[in-house]
Formats: C-alpha cells, structure tokens, sequence
C-alpha cells in the first residue's frame, strides 16, 4: 500500500471516529437539525412561496396599510379581517379552460348562432383570449335585440365591507359586418346595485383594443365621481361601502348586446376578451399578512433566511481565513513581523466597534458586498490572537523543533505541522463566527444600514419599526427575531460540540 493510500485510510478512520463522536453529542446534533432546516427553506424559498420578496401584492397605492394574517380572525373574531378575493383564476385566457370558467349566456333561441370562444392566437398583452362570436346566415330572419355575457359569479361572505375593489379588461371587436353592437363590463350584486362601464366610457390603446376609463378602481377619485354621476352622490364618498356593505351574492364581466336587423345579409360579429379580473381586496394576506407597502412578510422571511446564511457563512470564512494568516504569520515568524500584525490588531480591538461599523458601511454605502467587506475588516481580530498563541506553543514543541533539525522549510512546517494542529480552533471559530455575522447584518440593517435591493431579517425589523407600530403587529416582528436567535443558536451549539470533541481537556471519556 503507498503512502498516499494510508494517509487516506488514516483520514477516514479520524474522520468517522469524529462523526462517532459528533451523533453522540445531543448540543452538535440539534444545532446541525436547526441549520439543515434553514437551509431547506433558503434553497426553497421560490417553490415555498409564489412571490418576490420586492414585489407588492397587496394594497397597491395604499402606504401604511398593512394587512393581517389570514389566521388573526381565528384568534380575535371580534375584529373585522377579510381576504382577498382574486374572482377570475386565469384573467389573460392562456388555455380554452380558462375560457370555461366563466358562465356563458345569450338571448334564448339563440345559442346555435352566438357561442363563447376561445382565441389561441389573439390577446392583449400575450397570446390567447376569450371571444363571443356572433353568426347568421343571409338566408336566416334577423333576431333583433340580442343579449349575450361571459361572467363569473362569486360570494362575498364578509358582513362588512372590504378594502377596495379593481377590475379590468381588455377588449377589441372584429370588424362587424350588417350588425351594431355595445359591449359593457359589469359588476352588480345579485338583487342589488350595478356598476356599468358601457362603449363610451372605454379609451383606445395600441392594438385596436379600449380598456376602462376611468379604471374600476374604488380607490380612485376619478372612479369615484364616475360612479357618483351615474349613480348618485353617496358612491363618490365610498363606492365600497355601496358596492360590498354585506355578504351576498355578486357577478362580473362583459355584456354584448346586439341588433341584428338587417335581413337577407349574412351576419357576424366577434368581442375578444383579455386581462379580465376582478379583485376584492381585504386587510388580511398570506400567513403573515403584509408590510405597509404591500409586500408578503412570510416571502421576505422565507428569502432573508438565504441571504442571512449566506452573509455568515461568506463573513465566517472570510474572518476566519484572515484571523489564521495573521496569526500563524505573527506567532511563528515572531520578531518585528509579530509586533506589527499585534500592534495593528490591539488597534482594531480597542477602537469601538459599533460607531465604526457604522461609519464604515455608510462611507461603502451600504450593499451586500461592502457590509460583508466591513464585518471581515473588523472581524478577524480575536481569532487572529487565538491563533497566533496556539501558534507560538506549537513551534517550540520537539516535532516542530525535529522537523527544523532535518532541513524544513518555514513554509513547509507551516502547512504541515502548524496548520494541521490548529484547525481544531478554525472549526470552532467558523461556528461562532456565523451568529456573529448574522447579528451584526441584523443591527446594521435595523439601524437602516440595508442593501435596497435585498431583503434580511434585519431590515424586516427596520422595516416595522419605521412605522412605530412593531408593538401591535407582533406577528411580524416575532418570526424575523425568533429566526435570527435560532440560527445563532444553532451555530454556537455545534461549536460547544466541536469543542466538546476536539479540547482534550473537554472531551467526554466513553
């Protein structure tokens, strides 16, 4: 067997001893349970939550109007909460399905000539939509007043009413030919109040196609006088409270109404229908509900565990590798070489590290990169003083001492002698060091010290206090904290582990 071959054996023989030791250490074991948790949600963040941590997907225009947890009603049922409700699962018509969501109903004894379509290759802002087709022959008698409409019923189950409500379509008519038609998008409570946006309250965009104008938006004023001047003065005020003031029955989406009358021509008449949706917006989202700019908090909380973990682990090696060069270089090399690099260390140590910290990040400016720059900078420095005392114990030791007698070289019993007996201290420092990181990210973020296009548990926790409100939505305060205290946990249990294993002077005797 050659000696590459032993030494392997040999390292894995050292290796599974260490695991032998390691799954009969409870503290390594579950500190170990805590991280592979974190990293299952960071690596599967995007397949765990459908949203962009950036990205607002509630209360559009709405600043400081943060939502609830879907949950909170169960705990306080006393509080109005609501849903959202999204009407229309497929507003953009992708497949003929979509198409067969909605309920499709024309003028009796028409059906043969009028029929709900789908359009693979029409749409507004992609291809596919939904189409009502209009045809009679020459030889047919007209049918005069025909009424045909593709909408989809919903409940609103709420004895109060919502936040706000949206709607929207995109429509475009297909050159019709012997017949005049108007087309209406609707949204009327069953037995009750009826919204309308008729032909003329359409404007034209790129394409041939018209869109509401104004929008259906309750929160609009435009909206609002719109619907007051068609149906009176209390809609301008809350056209919410007018449209939802209790749970019932509710229906949307496009009439066609056509007149057919001219007889002895053939007749046709298509309405392509796009970007159909309806949503009825609540103040409650999602299992943590939302920030007071729309964004779901369970999204941010799911992605900041990845650029967490990784802020610590990068910061981790980083300090690490840094603080053992240094030390390695100053204990072994000694003289004027060990004087500087103590000196320069003492200086680190004793100047503040928050107020420098701070004034660091800010001159970098505060992105991902710099923050990881700053806490390398001012972070090696314990560990670089550790190393370098097991350093100067090692090189007077009678291996090191016999290694010099037969001819190695500084770097050689360096890397061979040195490092391989200071690792033990490398493992445990590489477990401290990440809470260490984590931390520091999360006081700097807290203090607004935060790369704009990320987001951590730190700025979650900047975030909520920058409306003073943190006390009342505990739900979004508790999880960001209680994520950073486990993950530092989890760490600070595998380094007691490692020193547990690898300190003879800790290690258990089995």
């Amino acid at each position: 067997m050659s000696n590459t071959q032993s030494r392997i054996l040999f390292e894995l023989r050292r290796l599974k001893g260490f695991l032998g030791l390691f799954v009969r250490n409870r503290r390594g074991i579950l500190g170990v349970g805590i991280i592979v948790l974190f990293l299952f949600v960071s690596l599967g963040a995007s397949l765990l939550t459908p949203y962009d941590p950036m990205a607002i997907v509630a209360f559009p225009r709405k600043g400081y109007l943060y939502a609830k947890p879907t949950w909170y009603s169960y705990l306080f049922p006393n509080e109005n909460v609501s849903s959202n409700i999204d009407v229309i699962s497929d507003p953009d018509f992708k497949t003929a399905e979509s198409v067969r969501e909605l309920e499709f109903s024309s003028t009796p004894g028409t059906q043969d000539y009028v029929r709900a379509d789908f359009a693979p290759d029409k749409g507004y802002e992609g291809l596919g939509s939904a189409a009502i087709k209009f045809e009679r022959a020459a030889s047919t008698n007209p049918y005069g007043l025909i009424e045909a409409s593709l909408t989809k019923s919903f409940t609103y189950t709420y004895s109060f009413p919502p936040k706000e409500f949206q709607g929207y379509v995109a429509l475009t008519v297909d050159n019709p030919q012997n017949v005049s038609m108007e087309t209406r998008l609707i949204l009327e409570r069953v037995g009750g109040s009826q919204i309308v946006w008729s032909d003329k309250d359409f404007e034209e965009v790129e394409g041939g196609w018209v869109i509401p104008d104004p929008r259906m938006d309750s929160d609009s004023s435009t909206t609002g006088k719109f619907l007051g001047d068609m149906l009176g003065p209390e809609w301008t005020q809350n056209p919410v409270k007018m449209m939802f003031p209790q749970s019932g029955e509710y229906r949307f989406g496009i009439e066609v109404v056509l007149n057919d009358t001219n007889a002895g021509q053939d007749t046709h008449a298509a309405v392509y229908i796009d970007s159909l949706w309806l949503k009825v917006l609540g103040n409650s989202f999602g299992l943590l509900g939302t920030d007071q700019y729309g964004r779901d908090i369970l999204t941010q909380l799911l992605y900041g565990t990845r650029i967490s973990l990784f802020i610590g682990l990068v910061t981790a090696l980083l300090t690490t590798a840094l603080g053992l060069l240094v030390g390695i270089t100053a204990g072994y090399v000694g003289g004027y070489v060990d004087q500087f690099l103590m000196r320069f260390t003492d200086m680190l140590l004793v100047i503040p590290e928050v107020p420098l910290f701070i004034v660091l990040v800010a001159v970098l400016s505060p992105g991902l990169w710099n923050l990881i720059l700053v806490m390398t900078i001012l972070g090696w420095t314990g560990f670089a003083r550790i190393s370098r005392s097991q350093t100067l114990s090692l090189k007077e030791r009678p291996f090191v001492e016999a290694a010099r007698a037969v001819g190695g070289g500084r770097f050689h019993i360096i890397l061979r002698h040195i490092v391989p007996n200071v690792m033990s201290l490398v493992y445990v420092s590489l477990a401290t060091a990440v809470p260490a990181a984590i931390i520091n990210e999360a006081w700097l973020s807290f203090l607004g010290l935060y790369d704009p296009n990320i987001m951590t548990w730190g700025r979650m926790l900047h975030d909520v206090e920058s409306i003073g409100e943190g006390i009342f939505m505990w739900w979004w305060v508790i999880p960001p904290g209680i994520c950073i205290a486990a993950i530092s946990l989890s760490f600070i249990l595998i380094g007691y582990a490692l020193d547990d294993i690898l300190n003879p002077k800790l290690r258990e005797r089995r």
